[in-house]
C-alpha cells in the first residue's frame, strides 16, 4: 500500500474512531439505563477495544508521516 493512502486511511481512522467511541458510551448508558447490564458490558469491552485501535492508529499515523518526511527530498536552499 503505497504510503500516501496509508496516511490517508490512518487519518481517517484518528478522526472517526472517536464518534464511534461517543457513541457506544452512549448506547452503553442507555442499555444500563433500561436494565441490561450484560448489553451494556458488552458494549464497553468493545469501546475498549475501539480504543485501543484509536492508539495504534495514532501512532501508526506519526510513523507514517515521519516515513513521508524522510521520503521527500528537501531543498537546503531555500
Amino acid at each position: 500500500m503505497p504510503s500516501r493512502t496509508t496516511v490517508k486511511l490512518l487519518l481517517g481512522l484518528v478522526l472517526g474512531v472517536p464518534i464511534l467511541q461517543a457513541v457506544l458510551y452512549w448506547v452503553g448508558g442507555l442499555f444500563a439505563a433500561m436494565g441490561d447490564a450484560a448489553t451494556a458490558e458488552v458494549l464497553g469491552h468493545v469501546n475498549t477495544a475501539a480504543h485501543i485501535s484509536w492508539l495504534v492508529s495514532i501512532v501508526g499515523l506519526v510513523v507514517m508521516l515521519a516515513v513521508n518526511a524522510l521520503q521527500q527530498p528537501h531543498d537546503l536552499e531555500s
